[in-house]
């Protein structure tokens, strides 16, 4: 299935964008990071209330402090296109912490990176060196599709690992080598048998879930609609403010008494 959103368009241009950073690229667990935190923002916002581009580099900002990726905003806007830095600059600056309020400043992630390696490190003794480099180089990209979908949401980072592996090896011929590996680290076959259905489970869901494509033209229509409803929002806001301010002026103020003093009261 084609998810054709406006949301899930900026989806694809978050993992288009973080591959235009070098010296030193960006790392990966940014990279899941930022995807993270742009699918919980959106859980509890709509782009009807924020330009999803803008959020996207937010993302893709505040992932980069949590991941010890060193830049300062000025390089990061620097990377932006031209007729996008002003704009997206500011709206940074002043929705970093509407971002953490929505993800509930719960802002670690665990991705299947990780993971992912540590099943390598097993795995490479096993293997021929030139097969291990195309394992993976495939596990690799079935990470970079799993993030797009919700898998990482309802799988264990170690559970898309797996089936990262277990994909990677029907396309290396080294299928036998890993289910032997998979069956080793099961304690028992319940437990293989159980492993082994949530694997297919996800590269089930990613085979359905992964593409994100909209024609320009829907886009476009889209992001129009979006904005109109953002600007009467804005301007509904921006009446109820001055009404409020209005009625807190009508306050009246408070009457003063003089009290008699004793010469008025004789007078």
């Amino acid at each position: 299935a084609v998810v054709s959103t406006q949301s899930g368009h900026y989806a694809g241009e978050l993992i288009r964008f973080c591959s235009i950073f070098e010296d030193p690229p960006l790392y990966r667990s940014v990279k899941c990071t930022a995807m993270n935190y742009f699918k919980r923002f959106y859980m509890k916002h709509t782009p009807m209330e924020f330009y999803p581009q803008h959020v996207m580099f937010l993302c893709v900002y505040v992932a980069c402090k949590v991941e010890e990726y060193n830049i300062c905003i000025d390089k990061f806007v620097a990377m932006l296109e031209e007729s996008l830095q002003h704009e997206s600059g500011s709206f940074i600056i002043a929705h970093e912490f509407l971002l953490m309020e929505a993800l509930e400043y719960s802002l670690i992630v665990h991705n299947a990176y990780r993971p992912l390696d540590g099943f390598i490190l097993q795995l490479t003794p096993k293997l021929p060196q030139n097969v291990m480099g195309d394992l993976v180089k495939q596990a690799n990209s079935f990470i970079n599709d799993a993030i797009l979908t919700d898998c990482t949401h309802l799988y264990a980072p170690s559970q898309i690992a797996l089936a990262a592996v277990t994909y990677a090896s029907e396309r290396t011929k080294s299928t036998e080598t890993v289910e032997a590996f998979v069956r080793e680290i099961c304690p028992d076959t319940a437990t293989h048998t159980k492993l082994t259905k949530v694997i297919a489970e996800i590269r089930r869901h990613l085979q359905h879930n992964y593409k994100f494509q909209i024609t320009s033209s829907k886009l476009r229509e889209l992001e129009q609609k979006c904005r109109s409803i953002r600007t009467a929002l804005a301007s509904e806001n921006d009446t109820n403010s001055s009404s409020d301010e209005n009625n807190s002026n009508r306050v009246s103020a408070p009457v003063s008494k003089r009290r008699k003093t004793d010469d008025e009261m004789d007078g």
